[in-house]
């Protein structure tokens, strides 16, 4: 199905996106072209590995004080990110990554099992993980979080 649909693609030179938009076009048997207006930049995916998270106290999304377990299974990664909390994390077991701040001048932390950092409200940061990792996070919501996109300063 896979070969059958790359080779109809290939003869008609068109590629169709997600939401049934025209994103490619063939030009003169030429590699596909993007389509003018057509936003091609590359972007993060939620792909596996996914963290996962196990809610103790309060819910993020409501006012008042929450905490939870973060598990991030080995190679997971967040792209660059800010919450409009600050935040207190914990690592429980594994090892975290994280680069805070202006994301083009950080210095990558390395966080170890019973190390504690702040993320400030607001800070833009960009996390991975090497190992299984769990970290125990607290804060007090309302809790709202923005992806950086190609037009957002990663500065602060």
């Amino acid at each position: 199905m896979k070969r059958l649909l790359g080779s109809v693609v290939a003869s008609i030179g068109v590629a169709i996106g997600l939401a049934g938009t025209l994103i490619f076009a063939q030009t003169g048997g030429g590699s596909p072209q993007p389509l003018a207006g057509v936003d091609t930049l590359w972007r993060a995916i939620d792909a596996p590995p996914i963290p996962l998270r196990r809610p103790l106290v309060g819910d993020r999304s409501e006012a008042g004080p929450f905490r939870y377990y973060f598990k991030a299974p080995a190679g997971a990664s967040l792209s660059a990110h800010r919450h409009s909390v600050e935040m207190h994390i914990a690592v429980r077991s594994g090892r975290k990554f994280i680069l805070m701040g202006d994301l083009e001048t950080a210095r990558v932390q390395r966080v170890e099992p019973g190390d504690a950092l702040v993320i400030p409200a607001g800070t833009w940061h960009v996390e991975w993980w090497e190992t299984e990792t769990v970290e125990d996070i607290e804060g007090s919501g309302p809790m709202l979080t923005e992806q950086a996109s190609p037009s957002t300063p990663r500065t602060r």
